[in-house]
């Protein structure tokens, strides 16, 4: 075989191989997009079952912002997606009677101290009768989330401990509602039966996960 030839076999196959692993990348690139799909997918059906009548409009970019801000606080995404229900119902304009707006029933006045953290958002208009206010950039469910999870975040600078840190998120420092807790504890361990969610401990004994969460472990 002479020189030349040599050089052309070796460099056909060097360019079989590369546009093979091009096209192996690709298709691993697909295959991700697809799986991402089927997750928001699945995140957008369980807003929609608890919450038949969640616009679909308001929450398209939910399940993106829900893993993102999840991923950033080193939580389960289930865990936040437990804390949302319990929040609110999954209702993006819920009003609550102490002024909390949202889907994380965030209080305006503690919007503005993690607005550094979160960046700046439309405050809700003033009036008399909150049901029918303006509720400004809180009532946006990815607005929402990504307060939610910047405070809960800054909590956790103080309060490592989750058990902790939801109180304190709710009730405050001085933890009110200790009872808050187990509620989000409890729409965790439904949301864990979810498979099509695919919560970070979703292998767990189902004995050993009851146990490890309510301890607060």
């Amino acid at each position: 075989m002479s020189v030349n030839r040599a050089i052309v076999i070796l460099t056909l196959a060097i360019t079989v191989a590369f546009g093979g692993l091009i096209l192996m990348r690709h298709v691993i690139a697909v295959a991700g997009e697809a799986d991402a799909e089927r997750l928001n997918r699945s995140i957008l059906d369980y807003v929609a079952q608890k919450n038949p009548q969640a616009p679909i409009s308001a929450f398209r970019r939910f399940p993106d912002t829900l893993l993102r801000e999840a991923q950033r606080s080193n939580l389960d995404h289930c865990l936040v997606l437990a804390q949302a229900e319990v929040e609110s119902e999954f209702k993006q304009d819920a009003v609550g009677s102490a002024g909390e707006i949202g889907l994380f029933q965030i209080k305006p006045s503690t919007a503005a101290i993690i607005e550094p953290l979160a960046g700046p958002f439309k405050r809700p208009a003033a009036g008399t009768d909150k049901r029918y206010r303006e509720l400004g950039d809180l009532g946006d469910p990815i607005v929402s989330t990504r307060f939610a999870m910047a405070y809960l975040r800054d909590i956790m600078t103080r309060k490592p401990n989750i058990r902790d840190a939801l109180t304190e998120y709710n009730g405050g420092p001085g933890g009110r509602h200790p009872h808050y807790y187990r509620m989000v504890m409890g729409a965790y361990v439904e949301v864990l039966e979810r498979q099509e969610l695919r919560c970070r401990f979703r292998e767990m004994p189902k004995q050993i996960q009851l146990l490890t969460l309510l301890s607060g472990t």
